[in-house]
């Protein structure tokens, strides 16, 4: 997705020019804001520097919650936020809730309220395979029921999923192939788990469905108002889920499982616990969830010392 450079962010750089900010720090900088101009665009329509200055604790709020989903390690979620707070006091725009949140996400203990439990796993899937009055949320349920799945049992981040291309997907060898800034992840799916991408993918009209070892997304955006999967003409080629997509879809099957607030981070953060809880390698759990460094751990560890009996 692409979002112009409005001005005030050009100015904004050429101020730490004049202060004397490293280019590569300089860089460093311009890469985390486009990354929250972005969002500011999906979020709230528009990049204006009057809309920059409405923003409210709510919407920092959100923000935040959408970095934590995507699976960002502690050490890039407290950056960004630090950068986001420099960007904001320059145009004399003060949240508290970014003063506070990166020195909270290192040093808070997580509790149970940070993973859904195994009873609570249950519902939310015996919900969502239950038709509902909504006529296109029924048209996704194997789709919904394969992502939730992957963050989940696999640990994948929304980010992850939207990234999924057909040529990583390998139907006979039940395989998906995960790239990363390190060496490409190579998941194995359960059978449940990928019958129900398979039976997803056979529901998009044959015209318009991702074509199989292609570069096409594996998940699809849809159209609520016309039942049917989006395709994008101008790159021949379906429309691909985007983060955003899978953050709400998720909170909406929530919503409909009658459940408190759970989002993607506390399926991933469960299938973390369950990797330490079943003795997998320290180093091995950081290759896998593609975590920075032990530190990245410590807070699941402490979980698992303070919860010996506890189970999810």
């Amino acid at each position: 997705m692409s979002t112009p450079q409005p001005n005030y962010l050009e100015d904004y750089i050429e101020s730490l020019v004049s202060r004397g900010v490293k280019v590569s720090t300089r860089k460093q900088y311009l890469s985390d804001l486009k990354k929250f101009l972005i969002w500011m665009k999906v979020y709230k329509g528009d990049i204006e520097l009057g809309t920059l200055k409405t923003l409210n604790d709510n919407d920092i709020e959100a923000y935040i919650s959408y970095l934590s989903d995507i699976g960002y390690s502690d050490a890039t979620f407290r950056r960004l936020l630090s950068v986001l707070n420099r960007f904001l006091k320059h145009f004399n725009i003060y949240s508290p809730i970014l003063q506070d949140k990166p020195k909270e996400r290192p040093l808070r203990p997580l509790n149970e309220d940070d993973f859904i439990s195994d009873d609570e796993m249950s519902k939310l899937l015996k919900s969502m395979r239950k038709p509902s009055k909504s006529e296109a949320r029924n048209h996704l349920i194997e789709r919904n029921l394969a992502i939730v799945c992957l963050v989940r049992y696999y640990g994948l981040t929304p980010k992850d999923i939207t990234s999924i291309r057909m040529n990583a997907v390998n139907f006979f060898q039940h395989t998906i192939q995960i790239d990363s800034n390190r060496s490409p992840l190579i998941i194995t799916l359960q059978d449940e788990h990928l019958e129900y991408i398979r039976d997803y993918w056979n529901s998009i009209d044959k015209e318009i469905r991702p074509r199989y070892q292609s570069n096409d997304p594996l998940f699809v955006a849809f159209f609520n108002l016309t039942f049917r999967f989006r395709f994008n003409y101008d790159t021949g080629m379906p429309q691909p889920l985007s983060i955003r997509g899978i953050q709400e879809m998720i909170k909406d099957e929530v919503k409909l499982a009658k459940l408190r607030k759970i989002s993607a981070k506390h399926l991933r953060n469960s299938c973390i616990l369950d990797c330490l809880s079943n003795a997998v390698s320290i180093n091995n759990v950081l290759t896998y969830f593609r975590l920075s460094d032990q530190f990245s751990i410590r807070r699941y560890q402490e979980y698992l010392s303070n919860n010996k009996n506890n189970t999810h």
